[in-house]
């Protein structure tokens, strides 16, 4: 048997960040653009957009540097801001679930 458990981060009782939206933020990153991460994800830019703006507003700081139009560097990616709470967050989740993990094991040996 195995436990899941999912954590995320509030502020004000609203949603920063959690595994979804850290996957989104990811995929933006890697891909350098947030069309090729809804392209990824199979939802609308709109939609992706959405949810980035509600992350910056509830976290208080810009998680990515966009840059619109056509040309060379053109594109998003992290603030260094965005990229160290997406780490640390990263790894507290990591951390959060071997925890749980090495708990049930021990309550449901």
């Amino acid at each position: 048997m195995e436990i899941r458990a999912k954590f995320w981060i509030e502020n004000k009782g609203e949603v920063v960040l959690g595994a979804g939206k850290a996957d989104l933020l990811r995929a933006v990153d890697e891909n350098g653009s947030i069309q090729g991460a809804v392209e990824e994800f199979g939802m609308s830019y709109r939609h992706a957009w959405g949810i980035i703006r509600k992350i910056e507003q509830r976290a208080g700081f810009k998680f990515l540097d966009v840059q619109a139009g056509g040309g060379e560097g053109r594109g998003a990616k992290l603030t260094p801001r965005g990229r160290d709470f997406l780490k640390k967050f990263t790894l507290l989740e990591a951390t959060l679930s071997k925890i749980t993990m090495v708990e049930f094991r021990e309550i449901f040996r």
